[in-house]
């Protein structure tokens, strides 16, 4: 729980990026109202979870976080992913999560959207992945790395799945993507194919910066303006059921 709410009105809870906890987000969701429960999602490897093994697959993921989500008490809810996190949360909320919105930020859409790699699937692609962050290709398995680094490797080979598992995943919620101008890994043309995510209503939004806009004070107000949005829309729709 990154911010607990005694006048719960809604929840928002966060899929954090590749390498980090969910606890880089409590000051980034701090202007939020009060009344929003912050709930943060923790993976293996990290933070509270750290003694438990990091997860590389979407299907091993999954289970684990939407287990957690299910006791929470029932409220109108948004899940936000940042990069990674986006995936995260569409492929929670499509296994059942209770997720009323959803508002990813610099994520890519999918395996799609990316350029077809040569040797797709296979060690070679994922050591070409590992290099671009300036990790060994054994990263999975150098112990000699620094718990950060060795988050980020494993997180990386998620991410690498996750591209290519969330393709068949289909909601009925609402999504928002948002993107930065000049983020390298979202490109303008990439964003809208999140619609194809979901039946339900669909925007997009470009705000001033890199891939780590929202956590700039102006991405900040871009991020907290569009999660309201979704919010006010979430509780609408549970007045009206």
């Amino acid at each position: 729980m990154l911010r607990p709410s005694a006048d719960r009105g809604s929840r928002v809870v966060v899929f954090p990026h590749a390498g980090a906890g969910a606890q880089r987000y409590a000051s980034v969701l701090a202007g939020l109202p009060e009344t929003v429960e912050v709930v943060g999602v923790t993976l293996p490897g990290r933070e509270r979870r750290a003694s438990l093994a990091p997860r590389t697959t979407l299907a091993a993921a999954v289970p684990g976080i939407r287990r957690e989500l299910s006791a929470l008490d029932p409220a109108p809810t948004v899940f936000y992913g940042h990069s990674l996190g986006g995936l995260l949360a569409l492929a929670v909320a499509d296994a059942g999560g209770h997720c009323d919105g959803l508002v990813v930020s610099c994520s890519q859409p999918g395996a799609h959207s990316r350029p077809r790699p040569q040797l797709p699937g296979t060690a070679a692609e994922l050591a070409e992945i590992l290099a671009s962050h300036r990790l060994p290709a054994d990263a999975l398995h150098d112990p000699s790395l620094s718990p950060a680094r060795r988050i980020l490797a494993h997180d990386l080979a998620l991410a690498r799945d996750a591209l290519r598992a969330v393709e068949p995943l289909r909601l009925t919620v609402p999504v928002t993507a948002l993107a930065g101008t000049d983020d390298p890994l979202v490109p303008p043309d990439a964003l809208p194919l999140w619609a194809r995510f979901t039946s339900g209503p669909f925007r997009c939004r470009f705000a001033r910066g890199g891939h780590f806009f929202p956590f700039t004070p102006y991405g900040q107000g871009v991020l907290l303006e569009e999660l309201l949005a979704s919010l006010t829309a979430a509780h609408t729709g549970a007045l009206a059921h």
